[in-house]
């Protein structure tokens, strides 16, 4: 396997880095008119830069240290490797909390009132954004589920690809 697919997680944090200073970038003007706004951006994008690379690094981890043999590993879980189990339960605990915070913790109207990343909120449609952000969030949830039950089930032989 070519030796870009064992270090593809850096990949996935600079992706995640590159969407929060995106979001930081479309957060002033905002900010601009609203300066009250400033500490409610600043943490979301906090958030998003801590929570949001916690799976890469773990895959990082199982990568650097060779508690993986390659990337393809953590496309077939079934084999139980203990980093790759890992990487899943971060995974399936960010979307709890991530669920707990949108529907229960006024998370949907938080990112409403800080628009630039799932939202570009107009003002008199707060309602319907704040149901969009939950269904995104509902629709991602069951896509990843879809997606780890699959994982489960292909058994891909890890061989295949070469070491």
């Amino acid at each position: 396997m070519p030796a870009i697919f064992n270090h593809f997680w850096i990949m996935f944090i600079v992706v995640t880095v590159a969407n929060g200073l995106i979001w930081k970038s479309r957060s002033k003007k905002y900010i601009v008119q609203n300066p009250e706004l400033q500490e409610g951006y600043d943490s979301l994008i906090k958030g998003w830069l801590i929570y949001g690379n916690i799976p890469w690094v773990v895959m990082g981890v199982g990568m650097l240290t060779g508690l993986t043999k390659n990337m393809v590993e953590f496309f077939n879980p079934r084999e139980m490797n203990p980093i790759v189990m890992i990487f899943f339960l971060v995974i399936i605990i960010e979307w709890t909390l991530s669920f707990y915070w949108i529907f229960f913790n006024g998370g949907a109207e938080k990112l409403v009132k800080h628009p630039g990343l799932f939202t570009q909120t107009q003002k008199g449609n707060e309602k319907l954004e704040t149901i969009k952000i939950k269904l995104l969030c509902v629709a991602g949830i069951i896509g990843g589920i879809v997606g780890i039950v699959m994982m489960w089930k292909m058994n891909i032989p890890i061989d295949t690809f070469g070491q």
